[in-house]
């Protein structure tokens, strides 16, 4: 029989174990995609997007020139605390103290983990959202992002209708190498990485995957220009939604901003026969340039 006076603390150290195993295996997806910052001095997280300070011109060997600065949109990740808390039983913990301790663990990571793999998804499915704005004020995926934060600035478009298709994604990354930075210059990527919906991932696999080295939609037996390209489905996407991006873009603009990590925190009330686990998160998602990626919402 569990002494009633030390059950919850001997329980402790399986729920952090199972815990701690299970979160981290839940949420791998979420860091192999978009970036992390771990916020230790400050509440906080800034960034202005994609540029520098404008095109450097020769030196004369006597005046240095003044650059025009352009200013980029400036995008402030602030994280928000969410908690949530469970109840173990000394009814039951006493016939199955393992069982229960293990459960606790268990089920309190995946909900920490799927509430921030839901906010992931979310970050791409209400990429058409008017509600759902970045800091140039307009969706992630639109017709008319500001080149930068001048008035008067030109637009740019990294949003789509175009159906799944080899030469939907080939017409994608052309037109994403016509972006301009925020300063100006030309804007240099490598749309590698495919966001599709889930019923669109045997159409992925016919493209990208191993056997596909020539056209799949061709009889001409042509070699495939994105043959091997990565691809991730993405639940939220509606069954036609799908998206190209620069992998290693995405990580530097689109950012997991946390303050504290997810934890589960042991929490004894006013009586002996209850024990409360206390999950709590400090954490934020979002971006701050839409040029590393095109979404594309057909019909």
């Amino acid at each position: 029989m569990l002494d009633v006076l030390t059950w919850a603390n001997d329980m402790y150290p399986v729920v952090l174990k199972r815990f701690q195993d299970r979160y981290d295996k839940r949420t791998d997806l979420i860091k192999s995609v978009i970036g992390y910052e771990a916020l230790k001095t400050s509440n906080q997280y800034a960034d202005e997007g994609i540029g520098g300070y404008g095109y450097v011109p020769d030196y004369n060997g006597t005046l240095i020139t003044e650059l025009n600065q352009k200013r980029g949109f400036k995008t402030i990740y602030t994280p928000k605390e969410k908690a949530a808390k469970a109840t173990v039983h000394y009814k039951y913990a006493k016939v199955d103290q393992s069982g229960e301790a293990k459960k606790a663990g268990n089920k309190m990571a995946d909900s920490l983990a799927m509430t921030q793999v839901r906010d992931f998804y979310n970050l791409f499915a209400n990429g058409w959202n008017a509600a759902y704005t970045g800091s140039d004020s307009v969706p992630l995926f639109s017709a008319s992002h500001p080149i930068n934060n001048e008035t008067g600035a030109a637009t740019y478009s990294n949003a789509g209708t175009s159906t799944f298709a080899i030469s939907s994604i080939t017409a994608t990354q052309t037109a994403a190498q016509r972006f301009v930075t925020f300063d100006g210059l030309p804007f240099d990527c490598n749309y590698d990485l495919c966001l599709i919906s889930p019923e669109l991932e045997p159409k992925a696999v016919e493209f990208f995957g191993k056997e596909a080295k020539l056209i799949p939609e061709s009889a001409e037996n042509g070699a495939n220009p994105v043959y091997g390209m990565k691809f991730i489905p993405i639940k939220g996407f509606t069954a036609k939604q799908w998206a190209v991006a620069d992998s290693l873009l995405l990580k530097e603009y689109m950012k997991l901003v946390e303050i504290t990590s997810p934890m589960v925190i042991p929490n004894k009330p006013d009586n002996p026969l209850i024990q409360e686990y206390i999950g709590y998160m400090d954490y934020i998602m979002g971006w701050s340039d839409s040029r590393m990626i095109y979404g594309h919402n057909p019909a």
